[in-house]
C-alpha cells in the first residue's frame, strides 16, 4: 500500500513541477532587459519565494549495515524545504520502502522501513553543493522492531528545468550508528553508500 501511495505522490509532484515550470512568470526579466536595467538570473526567474516541494528515490547498499540487504532501491521520499538558488538549502523528508527479509529459520518477514531525514546543503561551485544529513530510521516486522540514527555527508548537483523546477543527483556516505538487528540477533553498526535522484518545484 505504501509503495502505491509513494508512486501516486511522486506522480502528483511531477505534475506540479510541470505546471509550475509552464506557468513561471518571466515578465519581470523581459521588462528589465527592455528598459536597460539588470536582468534576473535564469535560476531565479519567476521565483517569488524559496519554498519548494519535491521527491527523490534513494538507491544504496541497503538498510542497516553491510551487504546483507543487497543493492537496489531503498527509499521513496517526498520532501519539502527552502532552497536559495546559488546559496544552499534546508529540507525535510519522510522516506519509506517495504521489503522482505529472511531470518535464520528460513522464514520470510515483511519489513516496513521508514526514515525521517533532515538535510543541509551549501553550494560551493555553481550548481554543485556539499551536503550533510541526519536520519532517524525505523524498521517494523513480526520478528522485532528497531530504530537507529544515521549521519551522512556527500555532494550533489542540480539541473534547472523550465523556470521553477530542477532535477538533482546526490552521492552520500552514511554512518550507521549502533543498533540491535533482530535478524542477525546482535548489535551492528557501520557505513554504507547511498545515491539519490529526484526533482523539486518552487511553490510560488
Amino acid at each position: 500500500m505504501k509503495n502505491v501511495l509513494a508512486i501516486i505522490l511522486f506522480g502528483i509532484s511531477l505534475s506540479l513541477a510541470q505546471v509550475a515550470g509552464a506557468t513561471g512568470y518571466t515578465g519581470g526579466n523581459a521588462g528589465g532587459a527592455a528598459a536597460g536595467g539588470p536582468t534576473v538570473a535564469p535560476t531565479t526567474t519567476g521565483i517569488h519565494t524559496p519554498f519548494f516541494l519535491g521527491a527523490a528515490l534513494g538507491f544504496g547498499s541497503g538498510t542497516g549495515v553491510g551487504s546483507e540487504r543487497g543493492l537496489g532501491l531503498r527509499q521513496i521520499e517526498p520532501m519539502l524545504g527552502v532552497w536559495l538558488p546559488g546559496m544552499g538549502y534546508v529540507r525535510a523528508g519522510y522516506g519509506f520502502f517495504d521489503y522482505q527479509e529472511e531470518a535464520e529459520d528460513d522464514d520470510s518477514y515483511e519489513i516496513e522501513h521508514s526514515d525521517f531525514d533532515i538535510e543541509l546543503g551549501i553550494h560551493i561551485f555553481g550548481e554543485f553543493y556539499a551536503m550533510g544529513t541526519y536520519s532517524r530510521v525505523k524498521e517494523l516486522s513480526d520478528l522485532g522492531d528497531v530504530a537507529w540514527n544515521e549521519w551522512g555527508a556527500g555532494f550533489g548537483t542540480i539541473m534547472n528545468i523550465f523556470s521553477k523546477t530542477m532535477l538533482f543527483a546526490e552521492v552520500e556516505y552514511r554512518w550507521v550508528l549502533d543498533h540491535y538487528d533482530p535478524f542477525l540477533e546482535k548489535n551492528v553498526n557501520g557505513s554504507r553508500l547511498q545515491f539519490n535522484i529526484g526533482f523539486a518545484a518552487y511553490v510560488y
